[in-house]
């Protein structure tokens, strides 16, 4: 008599665990990466582009045997990997395993979704810089936290672009993006030649995981460039916690220095933040030579501090080896990365 053996393949969990201490337990079927199982028995993570270019799922897998697809285009570098951080979209389980999430379970921000807005102002902030003030049409149905972004689409712009909001909740119906001028980019174009107060775009928001660490006391934010949007936000939001803040900002040229004045007066009206800020060409008076990541210094970093890095991928991967040198882990940094949009 002859036996038939069947494979069988093992079903695993993933443990979710929200920065509040919240935590969910999802099963992820043979095949299904992690962010698959979550999204489908709605459990509300973050996600975006589910292709790993945009890096709103990474999670730091703190147990169990994964496998992150590497064959095309990955949010984390190697040393990221090897410390634990895991792009949801790209990861699938060897065993049950348990991941740590940057953002909490409660309260949520909305789910992204499509919204109409007014232009209410666009200005030049620098030569390479734009800011762009807009009003949702239905505030009432948005709701973010400090440190994501939108899609934006523009009249007779083929595509949307990723722009990280610069203002905060409180602010709403107003929203404040930071937007780079490319040469030759459509939305730059747009921007400088035809974008005017009262004309009408479309928005999906809000999107994206980075955002503050509730459970530190000290925050060090390095941006680069535009990278100082997402930043701005979270630096806003913590006016009136009593918590300590450094801000440490840099950008190529003196001519390309912008928002100075608006960081003066928040320093102002926030005795416990320090701006520092850096060019590479052109320093004078307060503006230090170098980057924003030379402005660190051994005695920014404690047992509670928490660094938070955006800005042109050279810079933040600059950064984060900086930290770490520092003796800061891996848990205490979280960073955005971004390209130049056209």
């Amino acid at each position: 008599m002859q036996h038939g053996w069947q494979a069988v393949t093992l079903m695993h969990r993933a443990r979710l665990i929200f920065q509040d201490g919240a935590e969910l337990t999802v099963e992820v079927e043979p095949g299904q990466t992690v962010l698959e199982g979550a999204l489908a028995v709605d459990v509300p993570v973050r996600y975006d582009c589910c292709t790993g270019s945009c890096g709103s799922c990474v999670v730091q897998c703190v147990d169990g045997q994964t496998v992150v697809d590497l064959t095309g285009k990955v949010p984390v570098n190697a040393d990221e990997l090897v410390a634990g951080l895991r792009p949801g979209c790209l990861t699938r389980l060897n065993s049950d395993a348990s991941f740590e999430l940057p953002y909490p379970l409660k309260p949520a921000p909305s789910a992204p979704a499509k919204h109409s807005a007014e232009i209410m102002g666009v200005q030049r902030a620098a030569p390479s810089v734009a800011l762009l003030t807009l009003k949702l049409d239905r505030a009432e149905d948005f709701t973010f936290q400090s440190g994501q972004y939108v899609r934006l689409a523009a009249p007779g712009i083929s595509g949307a672009r990723a722009y990280s909001i610069a203002s905060t909740p409180a602010e709403l119906p107003l929203i404040e993006l930071m937007i780079r001028l490319v040469p030759d980019g459509k939305m730059s174009r747009w921007l400088q030649e035809t974008a005017k107060v009262g004309d009408r775009v479309k928005l999906q928001a809000p999107l994206g995981s980075f955002g503050l660490d509730d459970r530190a006391r000290r925050h060090v934010f390095i941006a680069g460039g535009t990278g100082l949007a997402p930043v701005l936000s979270m630096i806003r939001s913590l006016r009136g916690r009593g918590q300590r803040a450094l801000l440490c900002f840099g950008c190529t040229r003196r001519q390309e220095l912008f928002y100075e004045a608006e960081l003066a007066a928040l320093v102002g009206t926030m005795p416990e933040l320090e701006v520092r800020i850096a060019v590479m060409e052109g320093a004078d008076a307060d503006i230090r030579r170098g980057t924003a990541v030379s402005l660190l210094q051994q005695d920014d970093f404690d047992a509670e501090t928490v660094s938070y890095l955006c800005g042109p991928p050279g810079m933040v991967d600059a950064a984060r080896k900086a930290i770490a040198e520092h003796g800061v882990g891996v848990a205490a940094i979280r960073a955005e990365r971004f390209q130049p949009g056209g």
